[in-house]
């Protein structure tokens, strides 16, 4: 009987940004809470929060998976930054 060896791995990418204000890591991390849902079963992601920084914790199976999960991520804190206004 023949032995079928895969040899799986697993990406693992954490992110930290920084923010200059707690109200702008807020407002970022609401932007991106609605996109984190019905991910594909060989991705995860998690966000949580520390200090003034939002921390993104994903890992996937597939590497193509994995580099536009984090493309899509850094876009869309690229367009809500320049979207967010303060006084």
């Amino acid at each position: 009987m023949k032995e079928n060896h895969h040899h799986n791995c697993r990406i693992l990418v954490n992110i930290e940004i920084e923010f200059a204000e707690v109200k702008e890591r807020d407002a970022i991390l609401n932007t991106l809470l609605p996109d984190n849902i019905n991910f594909p079963k060989e991705l995860s992601m998690d966000m949580s929060i520390n200090n003034k920084s939002l921390m993104i914790n994903t890992s996937s199976t597939k590497i193509d998976t994995m580099i536009n999960t984090i493309n899509e991520i850094l876009y869309h804190i690229s367009l809500a930054k320049q979207v967010i206004k303060y006084d």
